[in-house]
């Protein structure tokens, strides 16, 4: 993963924060009880340790101590979630940071962080969301403007580099299904072709039919094309592979509501972000999807419904 100008910077601001906090416990008295210590000393671990996995370790430890005070548990997750970035853990890095920002919903270092892995990722709409939520609330906070400036200028070009690459790849490689795949998901977040996002996925799941994350990308994809019984479709079929995936499961609840099951619906968009926070925000950043039933709404298309509420 590329670190950007400026990255270096946001992670010693934050480890200063983690130290801060520790130093802070031992001025509170010269002898704490062993919790205390303990709590302290993952504290000083989460933010200096020297591996990723002696940090992530740490960290967790902090997140989970009921000792640990809501600030220092934010911090510890969004320490974790930049090394599990730098280990290409990024779902798992995108959850620690939507866990910190429900802490502390005007946590800059999380928005930024996690923009940070959706740009990584090519999900430049979910990034922007996130780096314009931190300059809303710090309009001089120099890393989250660069970072935007550099996703305003990679949206569109690595679109475009990204798709020239998997075709090419496919055309040496017809049956690669994770290419195929691949360029449908890149096809359905970015406004593409849903005609041709459709055949690729289509084609992907003709070669790999148990692949999940074809079955949530052509959900999407249908999603967006106003079918919505066939979206459902392929979200529970996802969810047979996977229950616990929040990806899926929210995917679900947007068909359900779509097809007038409003009741389930929101009950699958409730667990989903309990069990990855943000993919609400995710959702919207691949662009708007209305949540009302389809009779309601007209039964047009998602992608027409949405208008210029994409955000």
């Amino acid at each position: 993963m590329e670190t950007p100008a400026g990255a270096t910077d946001a992670r010693k601001g934050l480890r200063r924060r983690l130290g801060a906090f520790t130093l802070m416990g031992m001025v509170v008295g010269c002898t704490p009880p062993d919790p205390a210590v303990v709590l302290e000393q993952n504290i000083a671990a989460c933010s200096t340790g020297s591996f990723p996995e002696q940090r992530i370790a740490a960290c967790s430890a902090v997140a989970s101590d009921a000792d640990a005070t809501p600030a220092q548990r934010a911090a510890a997750l969004i320490q974790r979630g930049m090394d599990r970035a730098e280990q290409q853990q990024y779902t798992r890095a995108v959850a620690d940071f939507g866990r910190a920002l429900r802490l502390d919903p005007s946590n800059t270092d999380a928005l930024s962080e996690r923009g940070a892995v959706h740009q990584q990722r090519g999900a430049y709409e979910a990034a922007l969301s996130d780096f314009e939520a931190a300059l809303a609330l710090d309009p001089y906070n120099s890393i989250a403007a660069y970072r935007r400036d550099q996703a305003l200028q990679g949206r569109g070009d690595s679109v475009r580099q990204q798709l020239a690459q998997l075709t090419e790849m496919l055309a040496r490689d017809p049956n690669n299904a994770e290419a195929l795949n691949n360029r449908c998901w890149l096809l359905a977040v970015n406004d593409g072709d849903l005609n041709a996002a459709l055949a690729d996925c289509d084609a992907a799941l003709r070669i790999a039919p148990q692949s999940s994350n074809t079955l949530d990308s052509r959900g999407l994809v249908r999603l967006k094309r106003g079918e919505f019984a066939a979206a459902l479709g392929d979200y529970e079929a996802a969810l047979a592979l996977e229950p616990r995936e929040g990806h899926y499961l929210y995917g679900r609840g947007l068909a359900r509501l779509r097809l007038g099951d409003v009741q389930a619906g929101e009950a699958d968009l409730a667990a989903a972000e309990l069990l990855r926070p943000g993919v609400g925000a995710a959702y919207a950043s691949y662009g708007y999807i209305p949540t009302a039933p389809a009779a309601a709404a007209g039964s047009q298309p998602l992608s027409q419904a949405a208008g210029n509420a994409k955000p």
